[in-house]
């Protein structure tokens, strides 16, 4: 087909550009997160792209977001810098600010995202330096706890195993909780409870991607043969054996 451009760094799923639009794999739980994205567009626009129905060929169309994703390892320092944690700890109290007391949280405190890393982001230059604008990749959102979200994007915009810094994740999580606590007055997170909310989501992560590549699902087989994994494992172990430095950090 003319006019397409097959889009790098998925793993799990196919994503093409046709002109002005994003098609990619139709999500599981499809009719929430176009209701989601329904939503976030009259409530916060911006912070996801735009939701356009489904083509032919039953793919997610969706609205293309100009500028730039960090998909290629390792990602570059400046997408995670400090002037970045901040800005995003901003859209995500604007998505749960936006979510929460709606149909679409339930009984919940709001919707959230459930897979932020620099992937599922883009970026745009400023004179900070390059800053988030769009979240990206809205397959597993679900309503949960705020603190979900601030644990994830800890554990994914910091480097943890073997090398890193267990002082340096403990202050950018605090940093994370820091300016979604300035965002907008209330709703408090429970930073004690940090830690423990990623370690239960690192576990939750490799085991899900052994499991589905154990049900032969074709991204989850790739996740695990990049050595996904272990890599995770190894993540869960250290952060295991580090984490009196990190919570030391993170209370400051």
């Amino acid at each position: 087909m003319d006019g397409v451009e097959r889009l790098p760094g998925g793993f799990v799923n196919e994503v093409l550009r046709v002109g002005d639009t994003v098609r990619r794999t139709r999500p599981a739980n499809a009719d929430f997160v176009a209701a989601l994205l329904r939503h976030l567009a009259r409530a916060a626009p911006g912070l996801a792209p735009r939701h356009l129905g489904y083509d032919e060929h039953g793919r997610q169309v969706l609205g293309h977001v100009d500028g730039h994703v960090p998909w290629r390892e390792p990602v570059s320092a400046e997408f995670r810098s400090d002037a970045a944690l901040t800005r995003l700890a901003e859209l995500i109290r604007t998505l749960h600010d936006a979510c929460a007391g709606t149909p679409l949280a339930g009984g919940a405190e709001t919707v959230c995202h459930l897979d932020l890393s620099p992937k599922n982001t883009v970026y745009r230059d400023s004179p900070a330096g390059p800053l988030p604008v769009t979240l990206l990749d809205w397959d597993l959102a679900a309503p949960g706890r705020r603190i979900a979200d601030v644990a994830f994007a800890g554990w994914h915009f910091a480097a943890l195993g073997e090398g890193a810094d267990p002082a340096e994740l403990g202050r950018r999580c605090r940093l994370l909780c820091d300016a979604y606590a300035a965002a907008a007055p209330g709703a408090a997170l429970p930073r004690a409870e940090l830690v423990d909310v990623m370690l239960q989501q690192i576990e939750r992560t490799w085991r899900g991607i052994d499991a589905g590549a154990d049900r032969d699902e074709p991204g989850m087989r790739r996740l695990r043969a990049a050595g996904a994994v272990d890599g995770v494992r190894a993540w869960q172990r250290w952060l295991l054996a580090h984490r009196d430095p990190v919570e030391a950090a993170l209370r400051g």
